[in-house]
């Protein structure tokens, strides 16, 4: 005698659209995130940081781009800082140079050379801030960490601290000290200018790690074509 059994089927269940859609836009952005951080930890590491303090560093970038510190009051307008953005770079620029791991001479160099450039592309837009093709930066503090480096494995730490404190210089610090561009930001109402500052993709932030990542690799293709760097160390 048959007996019949009942079976019960696992099925999947579709996920809606509006579901979809709510994966997609938690789980891209986190994505980036990660990866980025991964990046950034990588490219600080290349500089001559510690594996905790590149974590650190990369870590309170991102999440210092979302706090500005109030520098100067002028009016009912304030001058700020960004802690990622500005504070941070500015930091590890300093602890690059104190440790000899970059010339002082040589970082003021890179510093000025992308100043110069940032200041020629950057554009001040009202009502949004001061904007530059994101490019631009980068490539400029790559080549000059490179150029003043010739190369060697101090064109990273040199690249960095152009690409960042010379975009500081010469995009922000240098328009906002034009009292045209700045009476052109502020407009009507009380304005809050944040020196370094764009938000947790931060401009400067992005800019030292591609200045970095661009050094890492221009600076190894010359040393496989030209043989061994001269120099190795800060100078």
């Amino acid at each position: 005698m048959e007996t019949e059994l009942s079976t019960i089927a696992i099925l999947p269940v579709p996920f809606s659209p509006d579901q979809i859609l709510v994966a997609f836009a938690v789980l891209i952005p986190a994505l980036v995130i990660f990866n980025l951080l991964l990046i950034s930890e990588g490219v600080f590491e290349s500089i001559g940081l510690r594996f905790y303090q590149a974590v650190l560093v990369t870590v309170g970038a991102l999440l210092g781009s979302l706090i500005d510190i109030p520098l100067l009051p002028i009016g009912e307008d304030v001058i700020a800082v960004n802690v990622g953005g500005a504070v941070i770079p500015f930091f590890v620029t300093l602890e690059m140079i104190g440790r000899g791991r970059v010339s002082r001479l040589k970082s003021l160099a890179a510093i000025v050379m992308v100043s110069l450039v940032a200041y020629a592309f950057a554009t001040p837009v009202p009502g949004l801030g001061i904007t530059m093709p994101f490019y631009v930066a980068p490539l400029a503090g790559a080549v000059a960490g490179l150029l003043l480096a010739r190369g060697c494995r101090a064109a990273p730490g040199l690249a960095y601290a152009g690409g960042t404190m010379g975009t500081l210089l010469g995009a922000d610090i240098l328009n906002l000290a034009n009292p045209e561009v700045f009476s052109a930001l502020v407009g009507g109402g009380s304005t809050v200018l944040s020196i370094g500052g764009a938000g947790i993709f931060d401009g400067i932030f992005v800019t030292g790690v591609l200045s970095v990542l661009l050094a890492v690799y221009a600076g190894r293709s010359l040393r496989e074509k030209g043989g061994v760097c001269p120099q190795e160390g800060g100078e």
